[in-house]
C-alpha cells in the first residue's frame, strides 16, 4: 500500500542538475559550524511554510536546538547541526530529500509523507523504501556506486549525496542563495 502513495507523485527533476563538486562550497560552510549537519530539500515551500510544517515559529531562536532555512531555486533547503529527523509531513503534497553527513550519513527521499528511498551515504548499493530504485538513473548519472561498494567513493559521498537530493527535487541552493541569512526557528520538540 506504500508504494500506490509513493508513486502518486512521480515528479523526478528531468533537468541534469548540478554537478556534485558544485556542493564542496556548501559542505565547507556547514562544517565551518559543527562536525556533521544535515540539509533537507524541499520542492515548491517558502522557508516560511517549511519552517511551519515543523512546528518551528519562524524567527523564534528561544530554544537549544534551531534550524536555519534558506530560499532557493524551486523552494527551500533546511539545515540542522542537531541530526532531527525530520518529520515526513514536511513532504506533504510535495517531495524533500535529506542528506545526513554525519551519525549514520543516510540519505532520505520523501514523497507526499512516505519515504521513497532511504540508504546510508556511503553504502548506496543498499537502498530501502517504498520505491527503493527511484533514484537509480540520477545515482548511475552522479557515479554513486548503486551494484556494490566502491572504496574510493567514501571521500565524496556528501557532495554526492546532495547533488542527488537536488536532482530529486529540482531545488538548487546556491552560493547566493546561501549568502542571504536564513530565516531560523526552534525545533526543540523534535528532540
Amino acid at each position: 500500500m506504500a508504494h500506490d502513495r509513493v508513486g502518486s507523485m512521480h515528479h523526478l527533476a528531468t533537468e541534469p542538475g548540478a554537478p556534485a563538486e558544485e556542493y564542496a562550497w556548501f559542505v565547507e560552510a556547514c562544517v565551518e559550524e559543527s562536525d556533521g549537519f544535515s540539509a533537507t530539500f524541499v520542492r515548491g515551500l517558502s522557508a516560511e511554510e517549511a519552517l511551519r510544517r515543523l512546528g518551528a515559529t519562524p524567527g523564534d531562536v528561544s530554544g537549544a536546538w534551531g534550524i536555519g532555512a534558506w530560499a532557493a531555486s524551486g523552494g527551500t533547503v533546511l539545515v540542522d547541526y542537531g541530526y532531527a529527523e525530520l518529520p515526513e509531513a514536511l513532504s506533504r503534497g510535495t517531495e524533500a530529500a535529506t542528506v545526513f553527513a554525519a551519525f549514520g550519513e543516510e540519505d532520505f527521499y520523501t514523497v507526499n509523507g512516505v519515504v521513497a528511498t532511504r540508504f546510508e551515504l556511503y553504502l548506496p548499493h543498499w537502498r530501502q523504501g517504498g520505491d527503493p530504485d527511484r533514484l537509480l538513473a540520477h545515482m548511475r548519472e552522479l557515479g554513486m556506486p548503486v551494484e556494490e561498494e566502491a572504496p574510493d567513493y567514501f571521500e565524496i559521498r556528501i557532495t554526492r549525496g546532495l547533488a542527488l537530493a537536488e536532482r530529486a527535487t529540482s531545488v538548487h541552493l546556491s552560493p547566493a542563495h546561501h549568502a542571504v541569512p536564513a530565516i531560523v526557528g526552534s525545533v526543540d520538540h523534535l528532540y
